[in-house]
């Protein structure tokens, strides 16, 4: 007796399962392309709207930068200073900023250039601090010029790097057109004066207020104030208590450190002259600061004549005659 086969219809289940798979599968696959595209797509958008950041404030950078060269020979040495502090401050924020941020496949190429570019800017722009100071303080050596130019350099190398960065970040996102992106250049042809070492050069060495500069000068008053003279000097009322108040000021443009000022009252008298020594140091004055110190344990004669002198100074001052005040003046009798 003979048994019906049922191979054929196991070979039809097994085909159409088999089917049913590999439909399945490509339904996975579809959709996982998908959602990997998208995410690319939205990765790629995330880092171009990074660097768009970036770009736009090496860009204001680069502006500040240019207009601070221009107009160097009308600026202060602590302006200066403070000015390329800030700007190397911000070049290493822009950087740090794209190094925390998640580059997408596609978009390694362009991300390499644009660290480059990054990478370059912020190390002219430390150097340029260097270059400046060597030129005002050294203005007889080569070593000023040598490092501007290579300050220079970098820049250039930045700018040539970003350009790149351009051209590859070109077609990465249809909706962000790389003519969004800031076009940053820190040199270029119309420049050339700016970033000529040469130029630079001379034009800091021919202000002498960029020139490193040591002035500390002291002035004071009493309390109470003279009123009135004997014998063409000044009288100084009676009081309970007599102070004098130093103001000491830093007119150069270096900041000063432990500046000592110095109060002599010294009694003249036929027998001779006492005198009497305090001292008092300011810690740190910075350009343009002045600080005020009260002298409140002196004591006075009655009817006494004194010299009165404060003096104050730093190494190197370039301007020693303001360096010191004094007085010779009358204590009234008792009232």
């Amino acid at each position: 007796m003979a048994y019906p086969s049922y191979a054929p219809v196991r070979q039809q289940r097994r085909r159409r399962w088999l089917l049913a798979l590999l439909i399945a599968l490509i339904i996975v696959a579809i959709v996982v392309l998908a959602v990997t595209r998208r995410n690319e797509a939205r990765g790629v958008a995330d880092y171009l709207a990074v660097a768009h950041e970036v770009a736009a404030r090496e860009a204001e950078t680069a502006a500040s930068l240019e207009t601070m060269l221009a107009t160097i020979t009308d600026i202060q040495r602590p302006e200066v200073m403070r000015s390329l502090e800030e700007l190397r401050l911000s070049s290493e924020a822009a950087a740090e900023t794209l190094a925390a941020t998640s580059v997408p496949t596609a978009a390694g190429e362009a991300n390499g250039y644009l660290v480059a570019a990054l990478g370059s800017w912020t190390k002219g722009l430390e150097l340029l601090d260097d270059a400046i100071v060597l030129v005002l303080d050294e203005p007889a050596e080569a070593g000023g010029t040598d490092r501007l130019e290579e300050t220079f350099d970098l820049l250039r190398i930045g700018d040539l790097a970003y350009a790149q960065f351009l051209e590859a970040a070109d077609g990465l996102d249809d909706a962000i057109p790389v003519s969004d992106l800031e076009v940053v250049a820190f040199t270029g042809e119309d420049r050339e004066v700016e970033y000529d070492a040469q130029i630079v050069t001379l034009r800091l060495t021919s202000v002498y207020k960029l020139g490193e500069l040591h002035d500390v000068s002291v002035t004071a008053i009493t309390e109470p104030e003279p009123v009135g003279e004997r014998n063409n000097r000044p009288v100084v009322p009676y009081s309970e208590q007599f102070l004098v108040q130093a103001v000491v000021a830093n007119q150069g443009n270096e900041p000063e450190r432990q500046v000592t000022v110095d109060l002599e009252l010294i009694l003249v008298s036929d027998e001779g002259r006492v005198t009497e020594k305090v001292k008092q140091t300011v810690a740190n004055l910075e350009p343009g600061q002045a600080k005020t110190l009260v002298f409140d344990t002196l004591e006075l004669q009655p009817g006494g004549l004194y010299e009165l002198v404060v003096s104050t100074g730093v190494d190197k001052d370039d301007d020693p005659g303001n360096d010191a005040w004094s007085m010779v003046f009358y204590r009234n009798e008792n009232a």
